[in-house]
């Protein structure tokens, strides 16, 4: 099912067939560089973790695929309530999509879903402190610096806040 789209892209449900694509993605070490997952190292391994999606968030809301609008998978995002409430937003992308503003947009897209179909007041994004690309991202899109937190194997990682606009 298609959650949302922006000018290029297409979020939508990930699927059984988007393993062999959530496997390339969890498999490069440059991928992995400044998140916690660990590789995955078959499809069978792919194929658990899009099955256990509604597993791994048991407060709610979910993690897409990424597509252009042509059908080009090019990786996976997500909005991923925790127990304190706060939602978390996060993406990645196969490297050969970087530098095209596909993060950017994909932001922008979970932030619409975040403030206009799931009716939340903000959105916090960890991001590791040597990742100036997604720092850059967060600022481009509204971010502003928030707190430090421990991410995952980052015990400093920034964490940026995006609050729901006014409409007033």
């Amino acid at each position: 099912m298609i959650l949302t789209t922006t000018e290029r892209l297409v979020l939508r449900d990930l699927e059984d067939h988007d393993a062999a694509n959530v496997l390339l993605l969890n498999s490069d070490p440059d991928v992995l560089k400044y998140v916690h997952d660990v590789p995955f190292y078959d499809m069978d391994a792919a194929r658990a973790w899009i099955a256990n999606i509604q597993h791994q968030l048991p407060l709610g809301i979910g993690r897409w695929a990424i597509e252009t609008k042509d059908g080009t998978w090019i990786g996976r995002c997500s909005l991923r309530r925790h127990a304190d409430g706060e939602v978390l937003m996060g993406y990645r992308l196969l490297r050969e999509h970087w530098g095209n503003g596909y993060a950017s947009e994909t932001a922008r897209g979970l932030l619409d879903l975040a403030f206009n179909t799931h009716d939340l007041q903000y959105v916090a994004s960890k991001v590791a402190r040597e990742n100036i690309a997604s720092q850059r991202v967060m600022q481009k899109n509204g971010g502003e610096f928030w707190k430090e937190d421990v991410c995952g194997h980052f015990a400093d990682a920034l964490v940026y806040r995006f609050d729901r606009p006014n409409h007033g």
